[in-house]
């Protein structure tokens, strides 16, 4: 490999697919947004009631004025994440015909920082006090569902119900488990079709700093969140992600301007002082921020199953 800093900058300033820059959970919760370098990004906090009160016009075709207050608006929060440094040794790479070991260091980055935004989003879902549903006793899993629909269902529909893998496996055994309880047919994927809610796994563990090594969505947890509002345009998330300047992008290999960095540190360089070990170290960077534009189209339940 000749040039090495040339070729390894080369792997890593290019996207795994430009199609596909947002995890699909998220693509099927949030709209994205994008900010420009130094520029802050606001949300209105709270909803304009009078929106839809309407006035017949008089046999004189008098409008009656309505004093508007104006909404506020809130800052989102823009936050830094930033992987840890790791290492591709030199060995790997000259046992290697391609850059695969490259390619599957960069593929892990995405992949940690894809789960990191996915958790974030989800647990700020979660933090919703107001929306939360408690499947009460007598109820099973068919009836939780149902609740929670009936909880969001006056401000939108086009459901996604995202579930942890506990949830996930007893909606496929429902119909199974209660063969010898049901004295009519009640399939819970006919329900499912029924609402038009398309269930979704959430997979996944990720570590935040020095913290725990978590689950990107609790195993008994679920999340049911209609994508079309009747209260608000778009979906009721929003990822918001900060582009770099395109002096910063194309010093790592990027013809235009980027929004998540995976680089090489420093070259080529010695990793192990003791064993003299050289390699080339590689981490990823981001500036996102994230906000709920409309949680009544949002409720969540702690124990479904």
């Amino acid at each position: 490999m000749n040039n090495n800093i040339f070729e390894v900058a080369k792997v890593f300033g290019q996207p795994i697919d430009p199609a596909l820059p947002v995890d699909p959970v998220l693509v099927e919760i949030a709209n994205k947004g994008t900010l420009e370098v130094g520029d802050n990004a606001y949300v209105f906090n709270s909803y304009d009631e009078n929106v839809d009160v309407i006035y017949t016009a008089g046999v004189n075709g008098e409008v009656v004025s309505n004093k508007k207050s104006p909404q506020g608006a809130v800052e989102v929060q823009m936050v830094g994440y930033q992987t840890d440094l790791a290492y591709v040794t030199l060995q790997e790479l000259s046992n290697s015909k391609d850059v695969t070991p490259l390619a599957r260091k960069k593929a892990a980055i995405a992949r940690g920082l894809d789960k990191l935004e996915v958790k974030t989003m989800l647990d700020l879902l979660l933090g919703i006090s107001s929306q939360e549903v408690t499947r009460v006793s007598g109820q099973d899993i068919y009836d939780g569902v149902v609740s929670m629909v009936a909880k969001v269902s006056d401000y939108g529909d086009n459901y996604v119900l995202l579930v942890g893998s506990t949830v996930y496996n007893a909606i496929l055994t429902y119909d199974k488990d209660n063969a010898n309880n049901l004295n009519y047919r009640m399939s819970i994927f006919d329900m499912l079709n029924n609402y038009k809610i398309k269930l979704i796994k959430v997979l996944g563990n990720v570590q935040l700093d020095s913290g725990s090594y978590d689950l990107v969505l609790g195993t008994n947890k679920a999340i049911l969140v209609a994508k079309n509002s009747t209260v608000v345009e778009g979906k009721p998330c929003l990822l918001i992600r900060r582009r770099f300047s395109a002096e910063l992008s194309q010093s790592i290999g990027l013809d235009t301007e980027a929004e998540r960095m995976t680089s090489v540190i420093g070259g080529l360089q010695v990793i192990n002082n003791h064993k003299n070990i050289l390699g080339y170290g590689v981490l990823g960077y981001e500036n996102v921020g994230m906000a709920v534009t409309n949680y009544l189209c949002i409720c969540w339940c702690e124990n479904l199953v």
